[in-house]
């Protein structure tokens, strides 16, 4: 079928039935034969678009007049709504957000994987869908007077942020603290980092917020230089916030726009905060892991139980384990936990929260896991179960590789990208394993991430 991609321009509107989301949030619609990506448009959308790129075989465009609105479309609660990168699908109802994540850890299988009827229930759904997260990162920026402003980025452009007026993702407290510290860096003149001069101060300011503990942690991320003004600030918080319970300060001097620093300094308080998942108390400190939404990482560790089903005589491998959230679920039955951990700190905090909790059948080793898994292999380690909860960019091949030379009967794999995910399934299921369950969680509200748990055996 020849292509009729040449009778279309750039800057042409076109009339368009949306179909379907995809992966990333945008709306997808046919127009000849290409396939059209357009932004902030729903399913069941009748709509004016604007064509605005052209690839091989598809087009992406944005929305010019919304003709019929689809049946699921609802005002947006938040005022940056269509400015801020975050929250694309605030304006889906919840419902219809739950049943597109499925469909798209369903499609990811079937189509990237080969899988003809993976076995996907239906996606866990939050039982919050504002002021669920328990940490927010904010960037400093400058207004066009020069004066410190604190947002967020705007869509699609990493050195832009806008002056955020309120945001309904970590709580009311994390909205007053955010405007309490924008007034005293205006009133103080401090400076703002700049990206291009690489010089100024406030680089970014991130909040934690402990939703089962209540405690807070403020942490300021910013260049060298004199911080006795924070100092000041900080105490000012502690008096005006009874749940702030940490306030540090990460000196970043690299280039690298990371809200992580290469010193630490506690400018009131202590440096960690305390969270409560089930029976167990996490340390949590400025550039510890953990799991966004605790309510849904508190059901995330419960499935990965239930799938592996340790018992009292079984030994558990955990790797990517973090600071130990899965891994003290899983000792709880079984006879041992081993949890594999790359970052030093992090491998420090899982330590310091299993002597928190006087948990004695775990332990934490600095490694990576592809490395832990050829030594465990050539030692000819048992274990009854792996549990991998790896990053989005997914298993490293050697992992995939080593893991079906150790054999386990049981692999429990979390996943955060569906993509990811269906590629190391593809391997790990074409001779050796058959997958039994895939169960979604909704972590992330209003945006198209989705996490999954997955239960693989032994052929």
């Amino acid at each position: 079928m020849t292509s009729s991609r040449p009778t279309l321009k750039k800057g042409e509107i076109s009339e368009l039935e949306i179909e379907s989301l995809a992966f990333g949030g945008q709306g997808l619609a046919h127009l000849d034969n290409l396939v059209v990506f357009v932004k902030q448009a729903l399913p069941q959308d009748r709509a004016r678009v604007k064509l605005t790129k052209f690839g091989a075989n598809f087009a992406e465009a944005e929305l010019v007049e919304i003709i019929h609105p689809s049946p699921w479309r609802i005002p947006p609660r938040c005022s940056h709504f269509g400015v801020c990168g975050g929250c694309k699908w605030q304006n889906l109802k919840y419902t219809q957000q739950v049943e597109y994540k499925t469909s798209q850890v369903r499609e990811s299988l079937q189509h990237l994987a080969g899988f003809s009827e993976p076995p996907v229930r239906p996606a866990l759904a939050a039982e919050s869908t504002f002021f669920y997260r328990n940490k927010m990162e904010y960037s400093f920026s400058a207004d066009e007077k020069g004066e410190p402003i604190i947002g967020l980025h705007k869509t699609g452009k990493f050195d832009q942020v806008f002056d955020l007026e309120a945001c309904y993702l970590q709580s009311e407290t994390s909205n007053q603290v955010v405007n309490r510290i924008k007034s005293f860096c205006r009133e103080m003149s401090l400076s703002v980092y700049d990206l291009r001069q690489h010089a100024g101060f406030l680089r970014f300011l991130v909040i934690k917020e402990a939703k089962n503990s209540g405690e807070v942690m403020v942490n300021f991320v910013t260049h060298q230089g004199d911080g006795s003004a924070l100092g000041i600030l900080a105490k000012e918080l502690i008096n005006s916030f009874p749940s702030i319970n940490s306030v540090v300060r990460n000196i970043n001097t690299q280039r690298a726009q990371i809200a992580v620093g290469e010193k630490e300094e506690v400018l009131a308080g202590r440096n960690y905060i305390l969270e409560k998942l089930g029976p167990f108390q996490f340390r949590i400190s400025a550039n510890s892991f953990f799991q966004s939404n605790s309510q849904q990482a508190e059901n995330l560790c419960l499935l990965a139980t239930e799938f592996a089903q340790p018992q009292p005589d079984q030994v558990i491998l955990d790797l990517y384990s973090g600071t130990g959230t899965i891994s003290f679920f899983l000792a709880q039955p079984a006879k041992e936990v081993i949890g594999v951990e790359s970052n030093p700190h992090t491998v420090e905090d899982a330590n310091k929260n299993a002597a928190l909790n006087s948990i004695t059948n775990c332990r934490f080793i600095r490694s990576e896991a592809k490395d832990y898994l050829a030594l465990a292999s050539l030692r000819r380690e048992k274990f009854a179960s792996v549990i991998v909860d790896p990053p989005r960019s997914g298993l490293h091949p050697k992992v995939v590789e080593n893991l079906i030379k150790l054999s386990p009967p049981k692999i429990v794999y979390v996943s955060c990208n569906p993509t990811t995910l269906a590629r190391d399934l593809k391997l790990l299921c074409e001779r050796e394993y058959r997958l039994e369950v895939v169960q979604p969680v909704d972590m992330f509200p209003h945006t198209y991430h989705i996490e999954s748990v997955c239960k693989l055996s032994k052929k």
